[in-house]
C-alpha cells in the first residue's frame, strides 16, 4: 500500500488574501487602474470567487478598489485634494492615542519597532522604493498593536491605507536618503517613547512626523499642473 506524500497546501483565509491584497495595492505593485478580475484572482488563490467578492467588497469600503458597472472592480484612483481631508482626520485621530495606548508596550511590539529598524539598514543597501514602503506598513502594524481601544484601531488603519498609496506614488520624486533618515529617526524616538511608557510621547512624535510627511507633501502637489 504506497501512501501520497504530496504535501498539502492550505488554502488561504479570506483575511490572509485581503492583507496580501491590500499590500499590493498599497505599495502601488497593482497601481491604479488594475482590472481585478474574480475569475482571475480565485485561481491565484485557489479558492471560489464568492470570498474573493467578498474581500474586493472590503477593500472598496476602505477606499482602495471602485467597481465598474457590469465590468467587475479595478484599483481606484488617487484623489489627492480628497485625500488632505483624510489627512486632517489622521492628524486629530493621531493626537488621541495618548489616551489609548497600551503601556508598558508587549516585548512583541518593541521587538517588531526594532525589527523595523534592521529594515531601514537594509533599504540603505537595496535603494528600494517599494521596500522602504514596505517597512513603512510594518511600523503602522506594529503601532496598532499597543492602541487599546478597537475602534480608534480600525479608524486609525483604514485612514492610514488611504493616504499610504499617496506616499508610494510621490516617493520616486523625493529624496530616497532623506526619507529613510526621516522614518529611522521617527522609529528610534517611538522605541524611546515605548521604552519609557511615554503615551503622551508617542501620540506627538506620530503627530509631528504626520505633519512633516505632509508638508513634503504639499511642496510636490502645489508644483503640479491643475491642482
Amino acid at each position: 500500500m504506497t501512501t501520497d506524500s504530496s504535501p498539502v497546501w492550505d488554502k488561504p483565509t479570506k483575511q490572509q488574501i485581503h492583507r496580501e491584497l491590500r499590500e499590493r495595492i498599497v505599495l502601488l505593485d497593482l497601481p491604479p487602474g488594475t482590472r481585478l478580475r474574480e475569475e482571475h484572482l480565485a485561481s491565484e488563490y485557489g479558492i471560489s470567487r464568492t470570498p474573493i467578492r467578498q474581500v474586493l467588497d472590503q477593500l472598496e469600503f476602505e477606499g482602495l478598489v471602485e467597481s465598474i458597472e457590469g465590468a467587475g472592480a479595478r484599483v481606484s484612483f488617487i484623489d489627492l485634494k480628497s485625500l488632505r481631508d483624510v489627512w486632517a482626520v489622521r492628524l486629530k485621530i493621531g493626537e488621541l492615542v495618548s489616551d489609548f495606548v497600551r503601556l508598558p508596550a508587549s516585548e512583541a511590539a518593541i521587538a517588531a519597532v526594532r525589527a523595523v529598524r534592521s529594515d531601514l539598514a537594509e533599504v540603505r543597501k537595496t535603494r528600494s522604493f517599494r521596500d522602504l514602503g514596505a517597512a513603512y506598513n510594518r511600523y503602522h502594524e506594529a503601532m496598532l498593536s499597543v492602541v487599546d481601544n478597537a475602534a480608534l484601531t480600525r479608524i486609525h488603519d483604514l485612514l492610514y491605507v488611504q493616504t499610504a498609496r499617496m506616499w508610494m506614488q510621490f516617493l520616486p520624486e523625493m529624496n530616497l536618503d532623506t526619507e529613510i533618515d526621516i522614518m529611522a529617526e521617527e522609529v528610534e524616538q517611538t522605541l524611546e517613547a515605548l521604552e519609557s511608557d511615554s503615551g503622551k510621547r508617542l501620540a506627538e512624535i506620530r503627530t509631528t512626523h504626520m505633519r512633516m510627511l505632509l508638508g513634503r507633501f504639499n511642496q510636490h502637489v502645489t508644483r503640479m499642473p491643475d491642482f
